[in-house]
This record gives C-alpha cells, structure tokens and sequence, in this order.
C-alpha cells in the first residue's frame, strides 16, 4: 500500500530535474487487456480471465534515449461468476529511440499488484517487462499504436473457492493517447 504514495510523490520531487530540457515529460492514457491466471478451487484448474481496463503512464526523460517511468493500471473480470479487479502500480527505466514520427521503447517496471475478488484483497510484488510504439501525429499529441507487456508476481488470494497464486506468464496489450510537454 505505500506504494501507492511513494510513486506520485517520486515523480513530483523529480519534476524540477525534467523540466531543464525541452520535450521531457510524456503522459499516456488508454485502453488495456490483461489476461490473468485464477485458480478454481472446486476443480482444481488453472484458467486465464481477461481483464478490461485502463493504463496511465508518465515518462520523464533523463537523457536523449533514457527515462524514467511510473505505471498504472487496472482493470475487472467476473472469473467463475465473481466479481473481481486487478490494479498494478509500478516504476522504472525507460529506452526509447525515435525513428522518423515514431518512437519506440523497452521499460522495465517495479513495483506492486493488488488483486481483489469477492471482497478479499492481496497485493505483491511484480514486475513488468514491456515494448511499445508510439505514432507522433503532431509535435505534442500522438497516438500509442500497442504496448505490450509481460507481468511477472507471486500474489496469493482466495475467496469462496476461488484463488490466485504465484501466477506468471501475465500479459497485457494497451493502447490510447500521448502528450508530450515542453518547448
């Protein structure tokens, strides 16, 4: 749960460091699919649930091609009828290369995933290992053409006969807007 402070309030102490270089802050919003592992109790079995939700991310860059990151998202599902949300909160390194009005990028994300179903809640560690391509329509506004992530946790909860544990191979697709900010 502290997590969730120590994110926004990293990437407010860090803004003043951003702010020295033009084009240095980039914020997306969108649209993401994750596809989570949910153990059924009753029959023993491991089945896949996709999770629709939303994404909002920020980059700062430290450099030409480096930046540091932080990563929302959440999403819900009704795995074997319950109702059930997937929340992720994450931060780290970013790689990017511009390629004529495109960039594309590898980021590395820690941090942490909370997964709640039928009142019960369980957060953990994770870790995300993603790639994506942004399509710059003008200088300051584009377009998220697909990120695609694998998440990595070891998150355990169970609830009327329903559980998630140690699940791995977690991946998501995302997709939306960007804006950047600077001169």
């Amino acid at each position: 749960m502290r997590l969730k402070y120590l994110l926004p309030a990293l990437l407010v102490l860090l803004m003043p460091a951003f702010a020295q270089q033009p084009d240095r802050v980039e914020l997306f919003g969108g649209y993401s699919y994750t596809r989570y592992s949910v153990y059924d109790l009753n029959s023993s079995s491991w089945n896949r649930f996709g999770y629709n939700g939303w994404e909002a991310a920020a980059n700062a860059k430290l450099t030409s091609i480096f930046a540091a990151e932080v990563d929302f998202s959440g999403g819900s599902a009704s795995p074997y009828g319950q109702s059930s949300t997937l929340h992720t909160y994450m931060f780290g390194p970013r790689i990017s290369a511009n390629v004529r009005r495109a960039t594309v990028y590898g980021h590395v994300l820690f941090g942490g995933l909370t997964f709640n179903i039928a009142g019960l809640s369980s957060t953990s560690f994770a870790a995300d290992f993603g790639t994506g391509a942004d399509l710059w329509l003008t200088h300051h506004f584009g377009a998220r053409l697909i990120q695609a992530d694998y998440i990595e946790s070891d998150n355990i909860a169970a609830a009327r006969g329903v559980s998630s544990t140690y699940s791995r191979n977690q991946g998501r697709i995302s997709t939306g807007l960007v804006f950047r900010f600077g001169h």
